[in-house]
């Protein structure tokens, strides 16, 4: 299935012309992270790297949470930034594509329609995984074109919405 010319989220060639510098910072953020991949032998040449170079993480989690106060510190100071907010843009590049976990809950709160911003004390209640060990994981199943792989649900909460999982080009 196709997008209409100029909304295909993963393709950066079909977005519009004022997002051209934004996406250039996005090309760049993924080529680093593959490159850091492949330099410590995490990630090989195939699907999963050409994966890893399209998917803009960006359109996944368009918002996440840095720490602002020093370990240690009571109450722990939180910023949520959100990809929205153009000041928030550089930062949250360099969480996506670091290769650390990525930080996208605080305190149970809803993850939807949230406002981006400070937040102060509470706990990071839920975070991504590391792109490293996914990437792994993927190369170990030896996924061909048109193979599906789904994700693992461990609760009732997950397997309500985990319903198709990731799905190799065709």
């Amino acid at each position: 299935m196709h997008s209409a010319p100029g909304t295909d989220p993963v393709d950066p060639a079909s977005r519009p012309a004022t997002s051209a510098p934004i996406v250039r910072g996005s090309v760049a953020a993924r080529e680093a992270m593959v490159a850091r991949l492949e330099e410590t032998g995490t990630l090989r040449s195939g699907l999963v790297r050409d994966a890893l170079l399209a998917v803009r993480r960006e359109v996944l989690i368009p918002q996440a949470y840095v720490r602002r106060s020093p370990a240690g510190e009571v109450p722990p100071r939180w910023d949520l930034l959100d990809w929205a907010e153009p000041a928030d843009r550089e930062e949250l590049l360099a969480l996506l594509y670091g290769g650390e976990s990525v930080l996208i809950q605080h305190a149970g709160e809803r993850v939807l329609g949230r406002v981006p911003g400070p937040r102060s004390g509470g706990a990071i209640t839920s975070m991504s995984s590391v792109v490293g060990l996914t990437a792994g994981l993927l190369q170990d199943l030896d996924l061909q074109r048109g193979q599906r792989a789904r994700p693992c649900a461990s609760s009732a909460t997950n397997s309500r919405s985990s319903s198709g999982g990731a799905r190799t080009s065709e």
